[in-house]
């Protein structure tokens, strides 16, 4: 009678990118938050403090509160400015409600801030490479009186505006390949230009590592939130090279399909991702396989 021989067991390889998760300005805008629930119960933000869901629904638990009118705010309250920054005009409209104002603005969003608000002051039509519906590119544009030219396609930047001398800047999460493709296609009309690269290091670190990751890996998981910028470009990145990628908020949404014939999965994640996040969906996938 022959044996049964015994099958070894294949092996999977989780390998997680080094700066995954949590960036600075996102990890202080929370804790700015934790401080001042402990010491006052409650804050009013207007619009997310960060694009992420699961954090916002525990934030929300504590006593954060969410709201899209300033007028929703008590008078007196405590208001802390999201990690995007916001318009001066609504500044103003908050300070009316006689709000105690802490401003959790990413200090990379506030330098972006200011070099478009110095482009302005000096006449020169500023020129923003991003989501033009994003909240970060929005507080930017307030700082030119809303006079500034956004595009997030390069097919989409105009001839006429020839003349001028331009300024450029760029939503801190934006990728750099845009950044360049509107450049090259401002450079062919115009030659007075002026660049300031103000793609935040997280970002631009976050997604080498994920084009690096995928190239290696025979799946990518992206873990943050489907509504967070820099997540939703670490996916497409990742896609980019060819390899199978799916962009996921919690480890509830993996599926025991997308690991059949894998045996190395790279594992990525937003700025706006904290660690236990990763941890679960790490802990998940092995378990599942």
């Amino acid at each position: 009678m022959k044996k049964k021989t015994k099958q070894k067991k294949s092996f999977l390889q989780v390998q997680v990118a080094e700066h995954a998760g949590f960036c600075f300005g996102v990890k202080r805008a929370v804790e700015m938050v934790e401080k001042i629930l402990k010491e006052n119960g409650q804050v009013f933000s207007c619009g997310p403090l960060i694009h992420n869901p699961q954090v916002i629904e525990e934030l929300k638990k504590k006593g954060f509160c969410v709201v899209e009118n300033p007028q929703e705010i008590p008078v007196g309250a405590v208001f802390i400015i999201r990690s995007h920054g916001i318009t001066p005009e609504l500044v103003k409209q908050i300070k009316k409600r006689k709000a105690r104002i802490v401003d959790a603005t990413c200090p990379f969003v506030k330098k972006a801030q200011k070099i478009a608000r110095d482009f302005y002051s000096q006449g020169w039509q500023v020129v923003i490479c991003g989501d033009p519906l994003h909240a970060e590119v929005i507080g930017i544009n307030a700082q030119t009186q809303n006079t500034a030219l956004i595009f997030d396609d390069s097919s989409k930047v105009p001839s006429d505006i020839s003349g001028k001398r331009i300024g450029i800047l760029c939503q801190t999460t934006q990728k750099i390949a845009l950044l360049k493709e509107i450049i090259q296609k401002l450079l062919e009309n115009n030659k007075s230009l002026v660049i300031e690269n103000t793609i935040c290091l997280d970002s631009s670190t976050k997604q080498q590592e994920a084009v690096d990751l995928a190239k290696k890996v025979d799946l990518m998981i992206v873990v943050g939130g489907k509504n967070s910028s820099n997540t939703t470009k670490l996916a497409q990145l990742s896609r980019s090279t060819g390899t199978k990628t799916f962009h996921i908020e919690t480890e509830k949404e993996l599926k025991k399909d997308w690991l059949k014939g894998v045996k190395k999965v790279g594992l990525t994640a937003g700025a706006s991702t904290p660690q236990k996040a990763i941890e679960r969906v790490v802990a998940k996938i092995r378990k599942m396989f």
